[in-house]
């Protein structure tokens, strides 16, 4: 029988306290038992929060505490493994600020169990919500949601039903691990993927490094063997015995001929695993990268369209920060390890490599920097518009497990900073990520490379142009349905 219903808001309205900040944090993932990579994001968070002396609004976007790869376990086991980050969070509403928690899709149980709800509110002091709606002092809205609900393997048709069970939660229930545990020496960190449609190709590429790649090792040691063994000792033979001469000169041709062999299917299995790469990885279920955030950012211009200053969330562990209109749309990405692709030299497979991500959000106002002379200057400073930015932050720790083969390849490919610093702001730019590849769609690419050139003057007057939005014209819109 169900527990009865948890108090956890459809859509929170948190009003911002004028001169504070928002620190947007999704996906930790945070399991039972403390981890090196759980400990690091506690830790790393921690620091953050107590570093900040402004008003604080903490959004926990969904997907904090792992329940789904745990069913056994409770939201209050998870906490109390983690409880320097329930300390930093206590200390934050202690200094007046305040936190809050919208539930995801791995942590889906907190929209019906009460008991988990209230362990994660009395360990937290967060307010539970679905989605939230961030009202900032000069009244523009940013909505804040996990994404689940605009992910057709994980939404819910009723969150409140915990009957309801997505197709991703059979996946990370039942497949994975069976698949890690059959391929538990070449396959393990499936479950912690970036791209879980990108599987064949993760599939593929982990066949060649850590499968094909180790018994291959004759191709390389037949040719050192025969030029710095067979070859110096048969020169040897036709000094002691001259009439042998003819026979080992036809064998040293011989020998030639089988290393020109060796060299030749090198290069035949070396084709052979691209193409078995290629065609495998072809397979993938659905977009790639930081093509799972497409529908995020169709969301996004539609809740802009509506009046809204930006939309937050994460779930696709994909960091992003992008101007949209006379809004932006950002992604936290996570506080977890993934597994991600990572191209190669030469033209081979990708290598996916674990790393544990760091990244974040964070939203703040600065006031008018021209000051306004006279006696109503206080008036004046009032009424004109305040000047909100938005900024990621972003890092990657590199885990072990990768072979030296795998290391080799991708040495000094790795774009990211091993501490969190901030790659992309709105809206004066950069944006992240800066690779226009990412961007499927054409008119994506268009404001990209508009954003792109526009110089600092134009940002400006184009930014204070939107603290004149209109409100939303829907206030009551919930989340988008499955």
């Amino acid at each position: 029988m169900a527990s009865p219903r948890a108090d956890v808001s459809d859509r929170l309205d948190v009003t911002v306290a004028p001169g504070g900040k928002v620190v947007a944090i999704s996906d930790l993932h945070l399991p039972p038992e403390r981890t090196t990579v759980s400990g690091r994001s506690c830790e790393v968070i921690a620091r953050r929060l107590a570093a900040e002396a402004a008003p604080l609004t903490v959004v926990l976007a969904g997907d904090i505490v792992e329940m789904l790869s745990f069913p056994g376990r409770t939201a209050a086991d998870v906490l109390g493994a983690h409880d320097d980050l329930c300390r930093a969070l206590a200390r934050v509403i202690e200094r007046g600020g305040q936190v809050i928690y919208t539930v995801g899709n791995h942590d889906g149980d907190l929209a019906w169990d009460l008991k988990a709800a209230t362990a994660v509110r009395e360990a937290t002091g967060a307010q539970l919500c679905l989605a939230a709606d961030l009202v900032l002092p000069d009244g523009e809205r940013i909505r804040v949601e996990h994404g689940h609900q605009i992910d057709p393997y994980n939404c819910f048709t009723d969150a409140r039903n915990p009957l309801d069970t997505p197709l991703g939660h059979h996946i990370v229930r039942e497949v994975i691990p069976k698949i890690e545990w059959l391929g538990r020496d070449w396959l393990t960190g499936a479950h912690e993927m970036a791209d879980p449609a990108d599987f064949p190709s993760f599939l593929a590429s982990r066949l060649v490094y850590r499968k094909l790649v180790r018994h291959l090792w004759w191709v390389v040691l037949l040719p050192i063997v025969l030029f710095a063994l067979v070859l110096p000792e048969l020169g040897r033979v036709q000094n002691r015995y001259p009439d042998a001469g003819r026979w080992l000169r036809d064998g040293e041709i011989l020998g030639y001929g089988a290393a020109v062999d060796v060299v030749l299917l090198a290069l035949v299995i070396a084709v052979l695993l691209r193409r078995a790469w290629t065609s495998i990885s072809a397979l993938a279920l659905s977009q790639r990268g930081y093509g799972q955030n497409s529908a995020a950012r169709e969301r996004a211009d539609e809740l802009i369209a509506q009046g809204y200053t930006g939309y937050l969330s994460g779930h696709t562990h994909h960091p992003e920060l992008r101007g949209h209109g006379d809004g932006f749309y950002g992604n936290t990405g996570s506080c977890t390890s993934v597994v991600e692709a990572i191209d190669t030299i030469y033209g081979m497979p990708p290598v996916y490599l674990r790393t544990q991500q760091l990244s974040w959000l964070e939203v703040s106002a600065t006031p008018p920097a021209a000051a306004v002379r006279g006696d109503d200057e206080e008036a004046e400073r009032r009424q004109a518009p305040l000047s909100w930015h938005a900024t990621l932050k972003s890092a990657r720790v590199e885990l072990p497990g990768a072979t030296r083969f795998e290391r080799f390849l991708v040495r000094s490919r790795n774009p990211h900073a091993t501490a969190p610093k901030v790659v992309a702001s709105w809206p004066e730019g950069p944006y992240w990520p800066r690779d226009r590849r990412h961007l499927k769609h054409r008119h994506l690419k268009h404001r990209h490379l508009k954003h792109g050139h526009l110089k600092h003057g134009h940002l400006k007057h184009a930014h204070l142009k939107h603290g004149h939005l209109r409100k939303p014209r829907n206030a009551d819109e919930d989340q988008p349905s499955c």
